[in-house]
């Protein structure tokens, strides 16, 4: 069992294992791992912040199980309201996460993190977790996806500045390996 960071420097230990909580204490103690995952990134504390976010997917995505680590069949995490309620929340956990793997120079687990995210909540696909994707495809040379990304982020908001910042880096970068391509290919011929 983690011990999590608070906000007063205090560690705070879950108050019990997840196979010991309702599926509501699970959600109210995944919701208090973003909280405290939230301060320790706004303190740059990158290691505190992954580890609260990581406990409360835990949390949240605990399936009870048999002794052979088998779900238990017909279990429901709590019906389609509390579903709907912590599926949002595990989105905003992955992506949160995704920020502090591009702060942590990752951007491999950052794209992981990130499509997570936009696969927890496809109905309310978050710009946070679009830029994200973006970001981490920019680290990771693919500019065309970047770009695309940014795109599309675009068309569900216009005005982000966030994601125009992140359209023209992407298109400067295809500019530079384009340039950069037929540099290469003139030596080859020349």
């Amino acid at each position: 069992m983690a011990t999590l960071p608070d906000s007063d420097g205090e560690g705070v230990a879950p108050p019990k294992e997840p196979s010991d909580m309702t599926p509501e204490e699970r959600s109210a103690f995944a919701v208090r791992c973003k909280e405290i995952g939230n301060r320790a990134f706004k303190a740059s504390e990158w290691d505190y912040a992954m580890l609260a976010y990581q406990e409360g997917l835990r949390y949240l995505e605990y399936v009870p199980h048999d002794h052979e680590m088998q779900p238990i069949p017909g279990l429901d995490h709590g019906g389609q309201e509390q579903l709907d309620k912590d599926m949002p929340l595990a989105s905003i956990l992955f992506s949160n996460l995704a920020a502090v793997a591009l702060k942590l120079d990752d951007p491999r687990q950052a794209l992981h993190y990130a499509e997570n995210a936009l696969r927890f909540d496809m109905t309310h696909v978050t710009a946070k977790a679009l830029f994200r994707r973006g970001q981490a495809l920019l680290a990771l040379g693919e500019h065309s996806d970047a770009l695309a990304t940014a795109e599309e982020l675009l068309r569900k908001d216009p005005k982000n500045s966030e994601a125009v910042g992140l359209k023209l880096a992407a298109a400067t970068a295809i500019q530079a390996a384009k340039k950069k391509e037929k540099l290469l290919f003139s030596k080859m011929l020349g």
